[in-house]
């Protein structure tokens, strides 16, 4: 889809299907802006792999354009790694209206949970598979990567793998965990991650030298400029951002959701550092992309009215375009807890987090 189809696509969905389907909220937020004297200002927090502008970005862009009052500035937007996202806004003082979260299991632990809960709910609405993007410009060393020969290819000396943080964002949990689910996939006995990483599979694992920390969100440039040689990320971003990548194993790629994928996802696990300085096991688990509007939001109806434009069925058409695999039906992980106008999304409602997915949140 060239992008002037797919911005007119979002701006339809935003006149037609959430006007349509949320009138209520729309009108009484439009009333609200207009007698406070000036437009209302959405505010985003998010996963650092929606940063690049075809995907979230955009996608506020024009909502704010086909809702009266609202202005969406890229200065009230962040991307970051979720973990550290969610660590912020349950730290207080933290001015989002909506948080959209590349892992589940974020928004439950870090924001439903203590004695001052920053959120009640979320909403599950897409799957997106890890792929390996890699630099193939002429004389790389992963020129001619493919799906098969991957994990041969980066095992090679002198090749660089970037990866975030894993203890600030999901996105190195999952490297780790791929890497590990290709060294049983291949029979490997560890050589792959091993290469990579010490500690062990399973313990807390330490970067070798033939690992470079790299933010999510400034992947696409490390590698346009030879910072590292390859880096496991999101298809989602690998297409936003036009970087060549190479499929991986569904029983790697972590964008099942099967119970029977669960089960196989979670033969992985690794270790990361808590906010109190201790550490905690991460098992494998699919990629599920979640949003809450957290209770702190300081315009919390516009941050529904935001989510209730993510969720939309003509939306889901767009995250399908960018990479994603969009959920019918959305799930939930607290049913009692989900707003009203958001129990008609997508084209089968909201339903139950399945327990086996259930069974992951700490």
């Amino acid at each position: 889809m060239r992008p002037v189809l797919r911005t007119l696509l979002v701006v339809v969905v935003g006149a037609a299907g959430i006007v349509a389907g949320f009138a209520g909220g729309w009108f009484a937020h439009t009333s609200s802006s207009s007698s406070s004297g000036g437009p209302a200002t959405l505010a985003v927090i998010a996963a650092g792999s929606l940063a690049p502008t075809p995907l979230l970005p955009s996608l506020i862009s024009s909502f704010a354009n086909a809702t009266p009052g609202v202005s969406a500035p890229t200065a009230a937007q962040l991307y970051e790694g979720s973990s550290a996202a969610a660590t912020a806004l349950a730290g207080g003082g933290q001015p989002y209206d909506a948080f959209v979260s590349a892992d589940f299991r974020v928004i439950p632990e870090s924001l439903e949970s203590g004695t001052s809960p920053v959120a009640s709910w979320e909403v599950v609405f897409a799957s997106d598979p890890l792929v390996l993007a890699f630099n193939n410009s002429s004389g790389s060393s992963m020129a001619g990567t493919t799906s098969t020969n991957w994990y041969e290819k980066v095992n090679q000396t002198g090749v660089v793998l970037g990866t975030p943080n894993a203890s600030a964002d999901p996105l190195g949990v999952n490297a780790i965990i791929a890497l590990e689910l290709e060294d049983s996939l291949e029979g490997l006995h560890g050589g792959l991650y091993g290469h990579f990483f010490s500690g062990g599979e399973g313990a807390l694992a330490t970067p070798t030298s033939a690992v470079k920390i790299v933010t999510e969100n400034t992947a696409g440039t490390a590698l346009e400029e030879g910072e590292v040689d390859a880096y496991l990320i999101y298809q989602s971003y690998a297409i936003a951002d036009g970087l060549t990548y190479a499929k991986l194993s569904p029983a790697v790629n972590l964008g099942g959701t099967s119970s029977a994928d669960v089960a196989a996802y979670g033969n992985a696990s690794t270790k990361t550092l808590t906010s109190t300085g201790g550490t905690k096991t991460v098992v494998g688990a699919p990629i599920l992309f979640a949003l809450t509007v957290p209770s702190t939001a300081p315009d919390a109806s516009l941050g529904l009215l935001f989510a209730a434009f993510l969720l939309s069925n003509t939306t889901a058409t767009v995250w399908a375009h960018d990479g994603f695999t969009p959920l019918a039906p959305l799930w939930t992980d607290e049913p009692s807890h989900l707003p009203a106008a958001l129990g008609g999304s997508s084209p089968q409602g909201v339903a139950s987090l399945p327990s086996y997915l259930q069974a992951l949140i700490g």
